[in-house]
Formats: structure tokens, sequence, C-alpha cells
């Protein structure tokens, strides 16, 4: 297994991984696939919510919801390349997703081992607060992934935050505010916040994207932070909530995904 997954504590079968959050989801849903299917596992990616079209082709193959001809897509896709993408259709700009129940039946198909969603939207921001109406977790979720971009630290809740006006309500503070690291711990283990519709029998991963030593200087500077080194803390106050079983610092874009991991 490859070191993100191993990271992630990801079982090489019978998961269901749901991702939700900022900062880095659509890269680490390919990237796991990726790496999921190199080491021989057999893989479908899709959605709850959507992925833009261009992402689609990310992937080998891309198959359309739909009948038998999906089912033997599917079939097509996993025997040739090992893992693909479902979809529900594809737009000049945007792939609509799938039904939240869809992805648990993908799962219980012989010929896959896991099933990788993202189940959220943030317009590139790097955190989020989820709507009434969000996330989309599929039910038989078995790994909850709460991602977010550590480059919002120190910076305005508006500037960084999708839907800032519900971040900063869930953490008493006015849009306009500082992100800091206990800002960010708490959004992140929120009942209404990142770990919002999380599964009772789910494990819980938080991972904190786009960390550099550029990133943990800038976040120094821009201040107030509690520690001289904001992500280290941001792990430590996130790991002091029971329901995160682990936290991760990740560069995805790097040639060193995996920075730490904290238990």
């Amino acid at each position: 297994m490859n070191e993100l997954a191993a990271a992630l504590g990801l079982a090489a079968t019978n998961e269901l991984v749901a991702l939700v959050g900022g900062g880095g989801k659509s890269t680490l849903l390919f990237a796991l696939g990726r790496a999921m299917a190199a080491a021989g596992q057999r893989v479908i990616l899709t959605s709850t919510t959507r992925l833009a079209s261009e992402q689609v082709a990310w992937a080998p193959a891309h198959c359309v919801v739909g009948g038998v001809e999906s089912d033997e897509c599917l079939q097509r896709a996993l025997d040739r390349h090992r893992w693909c993408v479902l979809i529900g259709e594809l737009g000049e700009e945007k792939a609509l997703g799938v039904a939240k129940d869809l992805p648990g039946r993908l799962l219980a198909r012989p010929d896959v081992d896991l099933v990788l969603v993202e189940a959220d939207g943030a317009r590139r921001r790097p955190v989020k607060a989820p709507a009434e109406h969000e996330p989309a977790i599929p039910a038989g979720t078995t790994l909850l992934v709460v991602v977010a971009g550590v480059d919002a630290l120190g910076q305005p809740i508006r500037t960084v935050a999708h839907r800032p006006e519900r971040a900063a309500a869930l953490l008493d503070k006015v849009p306009e505010e500082t992100l800091t690291t206990v800002d960010l711990a708490r959004l992140l283990a929120h009942p209404q916040g990142g770990l919002k519709g999380k599964p009772p029998e789910a494990r819980a991963v938080v991972v904190l994207n786009r960390v550099s030593a550029a990133a943990r200087e800038a976040a120094v500077a821009a201040g107030p932070m509690t520690a001289d080194d904001p992500v280290a803390e941001t792990a430590r106050l996130l790991l002091a909530n029971r329901r995160v079983d682990r936290v991760l610092a990740t560069e995805l874009e790097g040639s060193q995904p995996v920075r730490e991991v904290w238990r």
C-alpha cells in the first residue's frame, strides 16, 4: 500500500471513503485512486455533488450512470485500468454527481475493492462550513476525510472560507476576523462543521494540506498564533476531540505528499 493510503489508515478492500471540506479534496481523491490502483486494488471514484469537467480526464476512463451500459463500462474500465470515474452526466463545465445510495451499491460489486467519493464542494476555498443540505455523505461510509488548506491560517475568514458567515458563526466570530489555529481545529471538528453528517461507525481523519516550511512561516507571520508551529498545534487541538482518529500534514502536489502523521 502506498504512503498516502497507509497514513490515512485506509484498508486495501471494503472501504467507502467520503471526502469533505476544502483545500485539495479533488487532488486527494485522484491521488488515492491512482495509488490504490497501482497497488493492485480496483477502485471507483465518484461524487455525490459535482466535479469540474476537466477533472474527469485525470482518470484513465470515465463512465456515466445509466443501466446496463454503465455496468459494462465499469467492468471494461476496471479490467483495463483498475480505476475509473463514475459520473451522472458530463457538461461543459461540471460533471454531475450520483445519488447518495449508489456508492454503497458499487462497493458491493465483486469486482470493486474501494469506492472514493467527493461528498462536498468548497469553490476552491481552503476551508468551509457546510450549508443545511451539505455534505452529501453516502450511506455506508467507513472513512470520513476532512480536508483543509493551512494557507487559510492567519487570514480573514471572509477571504478563505466558503460560506464565511456560517463559518464565523460556528466560531463565535465575525467574517472579518482572522482564522487562528484554535479556530481551524474547532471548525474542522465541529459537529456542524467538518464532522457534520459523520456516520457513527465511520472513522474520521483530518488532512491539513498545503503544508510547507513557507506555509508555516506565513501563518506565524500573519498571526496571532498559539505556537511556533501552527500546523502541529492545530493537529494537537484536533486530536483532543475523540471523534478524530488521526491528523495528516500533507502537500499533495509536492514530491513528498505526506509530511507528518499524528494519531
